[in-house]
């Protein structure tokens, strides 16, 4: 298991590069990328009213090569997932590697608690795939929220 926490904001132009780079340094034979991203519930588009209370709210995307069934139900057109975790995504589907990328709408501008407690299913399913003991405990979750810079993704 790599976990890739990026905290600080990456160039569109280098975003392919990045990319790259870091999936060089893995074996992409039975590869599975899971992507935790978080978005302004602002950038959602529905015709429907979102209230306040419908917010933090999971959407996943995946790659051709991901078999297995997401936590939650898939982002809907005309929504697109853009920077880093389409970068991912993007390698990810050209190299056929397994991928599925969860993006956290919410209503406050970095992750916090709720952002995370929103993440848990994944967590949890995550934990069952590579058998870990127990899935993340709230105090680690918090751990992962102390940034709150422009473009704050958690790659595992």
């Amino acid at each position: 298991v790599l976990i890739c926490h990026v905290t600080c904001y990456i160039a569109e132009d280098q975003l392919f590069q990045w990319t790259e780079k870091v999936f060089d340094c893995l074996q992409s034979r039975e590869l599975t990328v899971t992507v935790l991203s978080d978005r302004s519930v602002a950038d959602y588009k529905t015709a429907e009213y979102l209230s306040s209370s419908s917010a933090p709210f999971l959407r996943s995307l995946h790659s051709s090569a991901f078999s297995d069934q997401p936590v939650c139900q898939s982002l809907e057109q005309p929504n697109i997932i853009t920077g880093l975790p389409a970068a991912v995504l993007n390698h990810c589907q050209v190299n056929r590697i397994a991928a599925v990328v969860y993006h956290c709408y919410n209503d406050v501008s970095g992750p916090d608690s709720v952002t995370m407690e929103t993440y848990r299913p994944v967590l949890r399913k995550l934990g069952r795939s590579i058998q870990a003991d127990c899935s993340p405990s709230a105090d680690v979750l918090r751990r992962f929220v102390r940034s709150s810079e422009i473009q704050s993704n958690l790659y595992i």
